[in-house]
């Protein structure tokens, strides 16, 4: 026992230990293992590098002490030097700092392996994107880092909101009319009851019972068909037939009411090949848009051209315009003119539907605006000689 305190003997004890025959064996597992290290070292920098989506490793005080390619983009950066010792709250709008301490707490404070939540960054030029930030803990030299992924989702979130706002507008444009319609028929039914003549006043409220179904109708027909173009339903029923018939049957309501004068240009009379019914259904659509948004227009042209490969109908107005912002996206899902949300109803699917319905026929459709000089919405409808003959044989 004594010996064992003796350094030279330990030291002799040592050298005795390190000559036996499994001391080689021991020597190969060990370069073995950190062999398996170093490689799995190189799969994980390799995918770190490679990701597609932001990844970053933050401390306890949320400073980037490593950050991929995708993060440095996602950041509006050229290089990863320049974030790297800063800390996650020099990209986040103030308003989102709550977020990103909660989720400090969550990991370190809370000691919870792993933590996700939805929340902003701020890129380089100050615009926001929304993320779903997913971050893990993991050991690192006797203390405990954040591995952290950020995924880019401010479409999928734009569209949440469009869809709330839209959900939230159809419940208003749905229960006007209900309510509308059946107060009027509540009274109508009064009055029958009461004298059973059929007078001017109980014509004036049937005709209001018949406006508000009408615009039921639209909105139902509106939303039936969008769930058509989502699930690839939107089927067309081509036959030829002359544009001036659509658009005389188009335009015939507007004409009634006579507060605006109708001017036709161009030659009406081309025969096309395409749904009548459809193409009936986008110009109403824009002649209506052009009543409901440019009430000041007294006239409105529609102007038939026809060009080399294609006709061209156009609904012009000579309203307020649209702000050119919006014209890029004014047939896209949801959107209505942030201007004339408060002066008209709408769900911002009409024009939509329009565009589809012409893309499906493999025209092209779009909006020639200037602020305080009107606005033209046209479609084209392109020719198609193979289908013409075979409708023509048909018929």
């Amino acid at each position: 026992m004594e010996a064992l305190h003796d350094p030279a003997a330990q030291v002799a004890a040592l050298t005795a230990e390190v000559k036996r025959p499994q001391y080689p064996e021991y020597k190969a597992k060990i370069l073995s293992e950190d062999r398996q290290y170093q490689e799995s070292q190189v799969r994980f920098r390799t995918l770190f590098e490679a990701s597609r989506l932001g990844n970053k490793i933050i401390s306890c005080e949320l400073k980037i002490l490593q950050a991929n390619p995708a993060m440095v983009e996602l950041l509006g950066y050229e290089n990863k030097e320049e974030i790297i010792g800063t800390a996650i709250f020099d990209y986040v709008p103030k308003d989102c700092h709550k977020d990103w301490r909660f989720l400090q707490e969550k990991l370190w404070q809370r000691s919870t392996p792993s933590f996700s939540l939805e929340t902003c960054l701020q890129r380089r030029d100050g615009s926001k994107i929304w993320c779903q930030v997913t971050s893990i803990l993991f050991p690192d030299q006797g203390g405990t880092l954040g591995y952290t992924i950020i995924e880019d989702i401010t479409e999928k979130y734009n569209l949440r909101i469009q869809k709330e706002e839209f959900i939230s507008v159809a419940s208003h444009e749905l229960k006007t009319p209900i309510t509308s319609l059946q107060a009027t028929l509540q009274v109508v039914s009064r009055m029958i009851a009461g004298s059973g003549e059929i007078t001017d006043n109980l014509k004036k409220l049937m005709a209001s019972a018949e406006r508000h179904t009408t615009k039921l109708n639209h909105l139902v027909g509106d939303l039936l068909n969008s769930t058509k173009i989502d699930n690839g339903q939107l089927t067309l029923n081509t036959t030829l037939f002359t544009l001036a018939d659509v658009i005389d049957g188009c335009c015939s309501h507007i004409q009634l009411e006579g507060k605006y004068h109708i001017k036709y240009e161009g030659n009406h009379s081309p025969k096309v090949v395409a749904d009548q019914h459809k193409i009936g259904q986008v110009l109403i659509n824009f002649v209506n848009n052009a009543v409901k948004y440019a009430p000041e227009s007294n006239e409105l042209v529609v102007r038939v051209e026809k060009l080399e490969h294609c006709t061209k109908v156009a609904v012009i107005d000579k309203g307020q315009g649209i702000p050119p912002e919006s014209a890029a996206k004014i047939f896209e899902r949801y959107y209505r003119v942030e201007e004339y949300k408060q002066r008209a109803s709408g769900l911002g699917l009409g024009l939509y539907i329009c565009a589809n319905i012409i893309r499906q026929h493999g025209g092209e459709i779009g909006v020639e605006t200037e602020p305080g000089k009107g606005s033209a919405f046209w479609f084209t409808i392109p020719d198609n000689a193979k289908m013409v003959y075979h409708v023509q044989e048909k018929n």
